[in-house]
């Protein structure tokens, strides 16, 4: 079922973008964005975990998210954010076009995010131990530990923090939406928090996956009204979950058929 993505390769204005070919902004891009990772790793380690719910660990990866987003050339528009400053923590789910995506939410959503990201980057030398202290998830997508990554969630929700995910689970090979795993949905009806629906479109002309060729352009971002969770129970689960990806492949049809819009907060 097409789910209003661009065919691939094809832009929203019909053009087509070769990802293979290697532009001039990939190496500064890398080098910029494994320069700011080093930075903001080295910060999180020396503070500590005592440190981790401060706000200023959510400037640091605020701005590691922008030194990506400005090397690549990504210019930003989202729309929908006053539905992420109710003042409570929420899950937030997205789905997923590239590699680029979540540096796109954590760099303009108004939130404190916290990830749940594949098991494979926290296997990364300081950058795994930096993520873990901050309070990122750990998820290993062929046997998931349910019970830890519950436990880390409810730690991180009570902390006061949203967490983001992505759940389709991998990045989209073609641009359309996948089916959605159960994970965020069991998550947020355990702790009764809302659910909001993210959709991005752009990122994946910009770095395209399975590519090194990173290219400026615009992505937009448009966060949906938040599903309640008040008094569902895990039967719902899979009702919350088609829910949830009802609204972002609508959202996401109506930006991919829509005219480039340079409104929203420009980032």
């Amino acid at each position: 079922m097409h789910t209003g993505a661009n065919p691939p390769g094809r832009s929203a204005s019909g053009g087509v973008r070769d990802g293979r070919r290697m532009s001039w902004r990939t190496v500064p891009t890398l080098v910029a964005g494994v320069l700011a990772t080093v930075a903001v790793a080295l910060l999180v380690w020396c503070r500590g975990a005592a440190r981790a719910d401060s706000a200023l660990t959510d400037r640091l990866v605020r701005w590691w998210a922008g030194v990506w987003l400005n090397a690549a050339g990504a210019r930003v528009a989202a729309d929908g954010l006053e539905h992420l400053r109710w003042g409570g923590p929420c899950v937030v789910v997205c789905n997923h076009q590239s590699t680029l995506d979540p540096m796109v939410l954590l760099g303009t959503l108004p939130a404190s995010l916290r990830v749940l990201a594949m098991r494979e980057l926290f296997r990364i030398p300081l950058l795994g131990p930096a993520m873990r202290t901050i309070g990122m998830i750990e998820v290993d997508r062929a046997s998931p530990d349910f019970g830890r990554i519950d436990r880390a969630a409810a730690r991180d929700l009570a902390a006061g923090h949203s967490l983001l995910a992505f759940p389709e689970g991998r990045i989209s090979p073609d641009g359309t939406i996948g089916a959605f795993k159960d994970g965020a949905f069991i998550i947020a009806i355990a702790s009764q928090v809302p659910v909001v629906p993210v959709a991005i479109d752009g990122t994946r002309r910009i770095w395209p996956p399975g590519r090194n060729a990173i290219h400026g352009g615009h992505a937009r971002a448009v966060a949906a009204r938040p599903l309640q969770t008040s008094g569902l129970t895990q039967h719902d689960v899979a009702a919350l979950r088609e829910q949830a990806r009802a609204v972002i492949c609508s959202t996401h049809r109506d930006l991919v058929t829509s005219t480039p819009a340079r409104a929203g907060t420009q980032k």
